[in-house]
């Protein structure tokens, strides 16, 4: 579980400023996930959007299409965002690893979602 209590979705209010030698520029992680996120861009890893899930929703790291084989190497198991089904920016969104979920949003926010998709779509 991430340390946000009561931060919303889409707020900033749980964000730290990293510099990393990596980036043109500044970026604001979560800061539940910004061990992670540090340890990916020295990796290589072209990130471009990261969530804790506050508590709420599922902890996730977005990359660049270029590093999509990069975070698969690494062990990290792809996120099915059912907004973007196809296009290079279809297989970019991964779980994160170091902020764990309740198994209530594991149910509503993963299974059900999937089997909703991919079974019942197809009936």
């Amino acid at each position: 579980m991430c340390n946000c209590k009561n931060v919303e979705l889409g707020s900033f209010d749980n964000q730290i400023q990293i510099d990393h030698c990596s980036l043109l520029h500044p970026i604001w992680v979560d800061a539940c996930i910004a061990d992670e996120v540090i340890h990916l861009l020295s990796r290589g890893v072209k990130t471009t959007a990261s969530c804790c899930g506050h508590n709420k929703t599922i902890p996730s790291i977005v990359v660049a299409p270029e590093s999509v084989k990069l975070m698969e190497e690494l062990g990290y198991k792809h996120f099915n965002n059912v907004c973007i089904r196809r296009g290079p920016y279809a297989r970019t969104f991964f779980y994160a690893k170091s902020v764990k979920c309740s198994l209530w949003i594991k149910l509503t926010k993963v299974w059900l979602p999937y089997l909703w998709h991919n079974i019942i779509d197809d009936l």
